[in-house]
């Protein structure tokens, strides 16, 4: 059972409804009075019921419940995803806290926290969108349409954790990142990589477009670090065209 221990808490005026059951132990954003959507912007742990324009109570340090968006081992890192919810934290997510218990999505867990202040793990330069696909960690993006690419030089960002349609999410638009490989190749480190159907990385062929390379080997279906420079650098070509 969720329980809270010590903590220190503060006050903030609530910038919207957070009366209901669904706010209560979700992260806040003290910069809007609103429910956080990063743990970047998080400041602390709703635990009170405030209406818009009514003050409302957070705990920022302690032993503290929260509302858990996925499942979270027992001692699993903890960081903030979209509407307050608290999440298991990747290796290049912001960690802003502990679970001193395992919990299940969807219910209250207890963990150490500290929002003062949280930092940032990050190796890559973020940027949001709202996918139009469903996509697990390391697939490629396209932003014209939020779907997943299907060519190199369609790659804008890859995916840094797995993202539900139409809800909003981070993707890299340049930096270390998971690269996932196609289910039918491999890669060793050094390779460049280029992509294909459905936000898959491959190798570069000839006329394809470069826009990663691997840093490790990956296994083929398997997410590994590689460097995702953005926009395709040149294509891989065999020969000249004038």
């Amino acid at each position: 059972m969720a329980g809270e221990n010590q903590r220190f808490v503060s006050t903030f005026v609530a910038a919207e409804d957070l009366n209901g059951t669904g706010a209560i132990y979700h992260a806040i954003a003290l910069v809007d009075g609103k429910l956080a959507n990063t743990a970047e912007e998080t400041s602390g742990i709703l635990i009170s019921k405030p209406k818009s324009g009514e003050h409302g109570t957070i705990a920022y340090v302690g032993e503290l419940k929260f509302a858990a968006g996925g499942a979270i081992a027992k001692g699993g890192k903890i960081t903030v995803a979209t509407s307050g919810w608290f999440t298991a934290a990747n290796s290049e997510d912001t960690v802003v806290g502990e679970a001193k218990a395992a919990v299940t999505s969807g219910s209250a867990g207890t963990g150490y926290f500290s929002f003062a202040p949280v930092v940032d793990r990050s190796t890559f330069i973020p940027f949001s969108i709202t996918p139009a696909d469903s996509t697990l960690v390391g697939m490629a993006m396209a932003l014209n349409d939020n779907k997943l690419a299907n060519t190199g030089i369609e790659a804008d960002g890859v995916t840094v954790r797995a993202l539900t349609s139409g809800m909003a999410g981070n993707v890299a638009a340049f930096g270390v990142v998971p690269l996932r490989m196609d289910p039918a190749v491999c890669c060793s480190a050094g390779d460049a990589l280029s992509v294909t159907t459905s936000g898959y990385f491959t190798l570069a062929a000839s006329d394809s477009y470069i826009c990663a390379k691997a840093l490790a080997n990956i296994g083929s279906a398997a997410a590994g670090t590689g460097l995702f420079t953005g926009l395709p650098l040149y294509a891989y070509s065999s020969s000249f065209v004038f």
